[in-house]
Formats: structure tokens, C-alpha cells, sequence
């Protein structure tokens, strides 16, 4: 998945009425400005316009006038031109991929912005501290200090600067896997963003949101918001965010598996990121004609695309985008039977990890060695005040003694106030442990319950599977042999027409009778189940709704390897999604759903969606219903997790993920 992330420089509320202009316009005007006015704060704010400017056009000149600005403030003792100074020197130096070099700055910024309370100035500040934690992959730091710029401009009212730094913070909750918040916040810059008729930044939270929507399965209203930002970037001439749209276009293809579509959004992603030669783009777009190519079964042309994304990788592209390509390369092996070239990608994938993994050890144990070099010196720091206060206690204990009865009130008053804080300390310790006893004794009682209910579930699969088996084998072949002997003996009697017509009533009876009893053993455990697996078994289900009528049931599978898993496992799958399509027969009212099930390694994801009357998803956390409860304790024996998402005429769709199908 592509993840995206708005930089922009909030500079000042002076900055937005020039932005509009064409750069060498507005370059032209500001200089002319600059040359002909006083040193004074005007001057200082024309600086920092200039200075912005340039940060898009030409680094060195916008390193510059930052400096300059910052001097003149100086003189000036202008406390807002020297924290922007310092913060646009910071993302210059930022965007040279030097962030380690860069917060020294941000963090000076911050604190002048502090110490004249420029609150403004400082969420500004607060951002722009955010993108470099950003550039240095440090995702909790950069969430933490847009929260901080985001409550001031909240504070503020200050509805522009909030649908920009909404939009950075809805890219960073996507790279932190928090996809709920990531829509909430995507979505909340697009409503402001077109309430307030603002472009700038629209287009990027399109994107998020889209990418948000894809990772929470929720693949028509994604494809809907991906069609309006491409609309959108295509009337702005911005290819660089069409490109990015067309990547997630890809994922969502994917995700819907539609590979005609992942085909056609893969060369078209393939000719413009060629146009401008954008490297992530063509590369990308290798990769999803290797998708396509593999559904195909066409491995000749996706071993080609594969290798050309190798080659472009290895070249541009990050190391995390080259284990992406890698993992590719390694599918498209392996699709082929090669194993000796799957063990070479997967190997290949295995060290990007450890290259991944290495360097944020290597970043984590760095920042660790700052922090204790920052509290040694503090430590010493500390030791030599203390020197100093006994050698002016001794100065003092000389003159007079009184003051050395005074330093022994003081420390008497420290040792009591030293042991009291200890006598808090412990109890607080003891309350908490009792805390994690209670805790614990609550999280045992809880498996002591899951244990019992899988009890329950496994005695039930087994029970079902003994009875199925003896009533077909047993009282149905002895059914089907009295029809075989009835049948015989027709033949070779002769009997009144009356009692043949009552006869025949018997034998349809006997008919009736084997046929109730075949449903009855599929029921408790389908014939297709525990002869072909949970695949077959499901399609047969869905077909038979499908062919009944009652609604147009589309069922999706992918990577289902029914060998590897278990009965007991398959059988409370198939319950589970039964119970679920039966509750949309039964509820719904719907035209249309959906079964899906996706398998990665032992993982399994399971959705069932309608579109339905939906209902309050409230009513569940009361509901005592035996269907509800069922459907939790097969779903708890499975070590699952369940989420359903619904609402009152919008259909519901039901998420389960199984995190281990294969015990």
C-alpha cells in the first residue's frame, strides 16, 4: 500500500493572499518589495514569503533569505521572524534527508515561539518539527506534535491551517495501521476543504481517505473517492498526485479482484509516471501488470515486469519498496513451480526485512545513546550544584549556629518528607499490585469461560459428524435397502389394484422419507464438507441460495488451501458464514451480498456484506439472542475477531479475522 504525506510550510497568515500568484511573478514583486522598505517587521515577513517561495524553486536561495530574516530579527528583537527562520532552515535541511541535523532547529523554534507566546506561530512551528519526526520514519513523535498544532489552530479557529494538518495527520495514522482514525481525520480535511473552497491539500486527503477505505475492506466507497481525487488532480495538472491515485487504484483492483481493471489502471499508471519519469511510478505499475499477468496464468510477461521493477528498485527506490518487489518476484517463482527461484526472491526479501529491521535498531539505539549522554551531563551538572551547596553550608556554618541549627530543621523536614514520599510510594505499589491480581484473576475466569465454550463447539462438530455418518450410513442404507426389497417383491406378487394404489403411497412415503433424511444428515454436517473442503462446501452453499432466489450471492475466495485446515476448524467456518447468510435471508430484506474469504499463510479473513436495512448496532451489546451468542463463541473458539459495521439503511457488513486457521 502507497502511503501518502501533505508537506506543506505554514508560515504565517500573511502568506496565503500571494500563494496564488505564478512563482516569477510574485518572485519579481517580493524583491522589489524587499530592496525599497525599512528594516523593519515588514521587511522581515516579505522575507519569509520570499524565502518559502524559493523552497519549491531553488534550496539554496530559500537557505538564504532564511538566514537573512533570521539576522534581521535579531537586530530587530522580532521573536516570530526567528522562530520561522529557524523552522525553515530546519525543513530545508529536512528535505536534504538530514533530519537528525534539522529538530536542533525545530526544537529552538519551538521554544522562542514559547517564550513570547505566539500560539499561532508555534502550531506553526509544531507542524513543520512534525514533517521532520516524519522524514525520519519516527511516527509516534510526528503524531504527537501535530496533535499539539492541531489543538492550538482548534483553539484558534482556525479553520484552514485545521483541514491541512488533518490531512498530515490521517497520512500518519495510515502509516501506523490505525485506519479507522486515519478516515476520520482524511475526512474531516475534506469537509473543511470544501467548505472553506480551498484546493491546496484536497487532493492529498482524497488520497488518504482512499487508502484508509481500502485497508478497512470498504472497496465501493473507496473506488468512488478515488474516481473524484483523480477528477480532481486531473483538472489541477498535478500528475504527481495522479500517479499516487492510480497506485491506490491498483490495491483496490486488487482488493476487489476485478485484474481486467488492475490490467487497463496499471498501463495507464505505466504511460504518465513514464512521461515524467517518475520512478515509483513506473515501478508500481510493474507490479500490478504482474498481478494481472499472473491471473492470466501468463508467467512469461510477469517474470518480465517483475525483473524490470527489480532493476528499477535496486536503482531509485527505497529499501522497503525493494522487498515489496522482491515478495513479487517471489510469488511469480513460485507460480511456476520454481522453487529454487522462489527460495532466491524470498531470500532477497528476508534481508530487506533485516536491513528494515537493522536500521531502526540502529536509529532506536542511537537515540538511546543521546538520552544517556544528555543524562550524564545532567548528572554532573548535578553533583557539582551539590559541591557548591555544601561549600556555602560550611561558609555559612562558620559564621553563625544558628544557621547550622536551621540546616538541620531543613534536612530533618527533607528525611521526613523523603520518608513520607516513600510510605505514598508503597501504596501506591500495593493497591496496584492488588489491581493486577484482580486483573488477572478476572482475565482467568474469562479463558476458563473460552475454554468451556470451545469445549462446547469441538463436542459439537464431533457429535454432528457421528450422528450425519450414522444416520446416512446406517438408517440410510437400511431405508434404501427396504426400498430395493419392496421394489423386488412388486414384481414378483400379484395384487389388487387397490392395494397396488396404497402400495405406491407407502413406496413415496419411503422416498420422503430417505430424502428427509439425507437434508437432515447435510445439516449437520454437509457431505461436500468433509469430502472436498470448506471451499467446495461453500460455494455449493451459496450457489443453492443463489439458485433458491432469495438473493443475488456472490462468494470470493483466495489462496483457500483446504488440506491444511482442520475439520473442526473448517466446520465452525461453515457455520459460522451460514449463520450470517441466513441472518440476511431472514433480516435483511437485501438484493445483493457477499462472501468472501482470504487466506495469508495461516492468517484468514472472513467478510459477509448486504445492502440491506441494516439495523443499530447498539441492540447487540444487549442482545442475549442464541444466534448472536453462537455466532461469538465460534468465532471465540477460533481465537477470532469480529466486527461488525452497520447502520440503519446502509447494509451491514460483517469483518472476522483468524489470525490461525491451521490448528
Amino acid at each position: 500500500m502507497k502511503i501518502f504525506f501533505l508537506i506543506i510550510f505554514l508560515v504565517s497568515i500573511y502568506i496565503n493572499g500571494v500563494s496564488q500568484a505564478p512563482w516569477v511573478k510574485q518572485r519579481d514583486s517580493l524583491l522589489k518589495l524587499i530592496s525599497s522598505s525599512k528594516e523593519d517587521t515588514n521587511k522581515v515577513l516579505n522575507m519569509v514569503r520570499l524565502g518559502a517561495g524559493y523552497m519549491d524553486n531553488d534550496p539554496d536561495s530559500a537557505t538564504y533569505y532564511a538566514k537573512a530574516f533570521g539576522k534581521l530579527s535579531e537586530r530587530l528583537h522580532y521573536p516570530t521572524g526567528m522562530a520561522y527562520s529557524l523552522s525553515m532552515q530546519a525543513m530545508i535541511i529536512s528535505d536534504q534527508n538530514k533530519p537528525d541535523e534539522a529538530l536542533p532547529l525545530d526544537i529552538e523554534a519551538i521554544e522562542i515561539a514559547k517564550k513570547a507566546h505566539l500560539q499561532i506561530v508555534l502550531a506553526n512551528v509544531y507542524n513543520n518539527t512534525a514533517i521532520t519526526y516524519n522524514t525520519k520514519d519516527d511516527n509516534a513523535d510526528a503524531l504527537d506534535f501535530y496533535l499539539k498544532a492541531s489543538a492550538i489552530y482548534e483553539q484558534c479557529n482556525d479553520s484552514s491551517s485545521i483541514a491541512f494538518i488533518s490531512g498530515n495527520i490521517s497520512s500518519i495514522y495510515i502509516s501506523l495501521k490505525e485506519y479507522q482514525n486515519a478516515y476520520l481525520y482524511s475526512l474531516k480535511a475534506i469537509t473543511l476543504c470544501r467548505h472553506l473552497n480551498q484546493t491546496h491539500g484536497f487532493g492529498s486527503s482524497m488520497v488518504n481517505l482512499s487508502s484508509a477505505l481500502i485497508n478497512l475492506q470498504r472497496f465501493d466507497t473507496a473506488l468512488i473517492v478515488l474516481r473524484q481525487a483523480k477528477d480532481f488532480a486531473i483538472s489541477m495538472n498535478d500528475k504527481d498526485e495522479e500517479i499516487n491515485i492510480l497506485i491506490n487504484m491498483d490495491d483496490e483492483y486488487r482488493g476487489i479482484g476485478n485484474y481486467d481493471l488492475l490490467k487497463s489502471n496499471a498501463e495507464e499508471l505505466m504511460t504518465l509516471a513514464t512521461s515524467t519519469n517518475n520512478k515509483e511510478g513506473i515501478c508500481y505499475a510493474y507490479l500490478g501488470l504482474v498481478d494481472s499477468y499472473l491471473h492470466e496464468k501468463n508467467y512469461k510477461k510477469a517474470k518480465y515486469y517483475a525483473t524490470n521493477a527489480i532493476e528499477i528498485a535496486k536503482k531509485n527506490l527505497t529499501v522497503s519498496t525493494l522487498r515489496d518487489v522482491y515478495e513479487k518476484a517471489a510469488r511469480v517463482e513460485l507460480e511456476q513451480g520454481n522453487i529454487p527461484g522462489f527460495d532466491h526472491y524470498d531470500k532477497l526479501k528476508d534481508s530487506a526485512d533485516k536491513i528494515l529491521l537493522s536500521d531502526k535498531i540502529l536509529k532506536n539505539t542511537q537515540e538511546l545513546e543521546v538520552k544517556y549522554s544528555l543524562n550524564k551531563k545532567q548528572a554532573e551538572i548535578n553533583d557539582l550544584n551539590k559541591q557548591q551547596k555544601i561549600q556555602q553550608l560550611t561558609l555559612r556554618q562558620r559564621r553563625t549556629i544558628n544557621w547550622i541549627l536551621a540546616g538541620v530543621a531543613i534536612m530533618i523536614a527533607l528525611v521526613a518528607f523523603m520518608f513520607n514520599r516513600n510510605y505514598e510510594q508503597k501504596k501506591k505499589l500495593l493497591i496496584a499490585g492488588s489491581l493486577l491480581q484482580q486483573q488477572r484473576i478476572t482475565e482467568l475466569e474469562k479463558e476458563k469461560q473460552l475454554f468451556a465454550a470451545q469445549a462446547i463447539l469441538q463436542g459439537q462438530v464431533e457429535e454432528r459428524t457421528r450422528l450425519a455418518k450414522d444416520l446416512h450410513d446406517g438408517l440410510g442404507s437400511i431405508l434404501s435397502s427396504a426400498k430395493y426389497s419392496f421394489t423386488n417383491m412388486k414384481e414378483n406378487i400379484i395384487i389388487t389394484p387397490e392395494n397396488a394404489a396404497a402400495f405406491e403411497r407407502s413406496m413415496g412415503m419411503l422416498d420422503k422419507s430417505i430424502n428427509e433424511l439425507r437434508r437432515v444428515a447435510h445439516n449437520m454436517m454437509p457431505e461436500a464438507l468433509v469430502r472436498f473442503g470448506l471451499d467446495t462446501a461453500l460455494k455449493d452453499f451459496c450457489d443453492s441460495i443463489v439458485q433458491s432466489g432469495a438473493v443475488q450471492l456472490t462468494y470470493q475466495s483466495f489462496e483457500i488451501n483446504e488440506t491444511s485446515i482442520p475439520m473442526s476448524t473448517s466446520s465452525a467456518i461453515y457455520r459460522i458464514i451460514q449463520e450470517l447468510v441466513n441472518n440476511i435471508l431472514r433480516h435483511a430484506n437485501a438484493t445483493t451480498a457477499l462472501v468472501q474469504l482470504i487466506r495469508k499463510n495461516d492468517a484468514l479473513s472472513i467478510t459477509v456484506e448486504d445492502n440491506g436495512k441494516g439495523f443499530n448496532a447498539n441492540i447487540l451489546q444487549n442482545n442475549e439472542g442464541i444466534g448472536y451468542l453462537n455466532l461469538q463463541n465460534r468465532v471465540a473458539y477460533l481465537n477470532g475477531t469480529i466486527d461488525i459495521q452497520t447502520a440503519a439503511g446502509k447494509g451491514t457488513s460483517v469483518n472476522i479475522e483468524i489470525s490461525n486457521i491451521a490448528t
